[in-house]
This record gives C-alpha cells, sequence and structure tokens, in this order.
C-alpha cells in the first residue's frame, strides 16, 4: 500500500484528524458528506445534540453499507449463475457442433453408398 494521507478535519465544530491510505480529496468528500448528515438531522429536529445526531447517522450509514454489501453478494451470486449457465451452453454447443461433423460425415458416406448401389444397377 502507498503512502498514509494525514487529515484534519472540522464536523460540527470538532476538529478530527483522519489518517488513512485513501487520498485526501476522497477522506474530505466523506467528511462533507458526514457534516451534511450531521447538520441536516439537527435542523430538523433543533434539540438533537451532535452526540444524537452522529448514531443516528452511524444507524444511516451502517444500513447503507450492509445494504449495498447485501445487493453486491446477489450481484455477484448472479454473475456466477450467468457465467455457469455460458459454459454449460458453450459445453453444449461445442457437442452439438461435434454431433453435426459426425452426422455430416456420416451422410457423405451413405451418398456415397447409394451413389454406389445406383452406379451398378
Amino acid at each position: 500500500m502507498g503512502e498514509k494521507n494525514r487529515v484534519k478535519l472540522k464536523i460540527c465544530g470538532n476538529e478530527f484528524y483522519v489518517v488513512s491510505h485513501d487520498s485526501e480529496e476522497y477522506i474530505r468528500a466523506v467528511a462533507e458528506k458526514v457534516e451534511h448528515y450531521l447538520q441536516n438531522l439537527m435542523d430538523r429536529s433543533p434539540t438533537m445534540s451532535t452526540t444524537m445526531a452522529a448514531v443516528f447517522a452511524a444507524l444511516e450509514f451502517c444500513d447503507e453499507a450492509a445494504k449495498a454489501t447485501e445487493s453486491a453478494d446477489n450481484l455477484r451470486a448472479q454473475i456466477k449463475d450467468y457465467l455457469e449457465e455460458a459454459a454449460a451452453a458453450k459445453s453444449e454447443a461445442t457437442e452439438l457442433r461435434r454431433r453435426e461433423i459426425e452426422l455430416e460425415r456420416e451422410n457423405i458416406t451413405l451418398r456415397a453408398k447409394v451413389s454406389k448401389l445406383e452406379g451398378g444397377k
């Protein structure tokens, strides 16, 4: 992994230092999302403390992450199924091509026998 970034953030009047391998731009974008979410919660409910808003935000973000993970898992399972179906279809197509060639050869052999029989009359 690359170098760690140390970023100073201010969220709801509180300063934080975040150390991460993520870019400073990414860290700031995430912090901005958190700040915006917390401010919206506290604006809608003026009696809500920063701590309460942070707990609600944590619940919301964890819920979103869990649902996104579940969705990604479902998509991976669907892709796996599609790949297995595609492999089975490819195998079936290969077998059908092999059988077609076999029948073509048999047809040529039978035509030759018929032609030989007709020529012998």
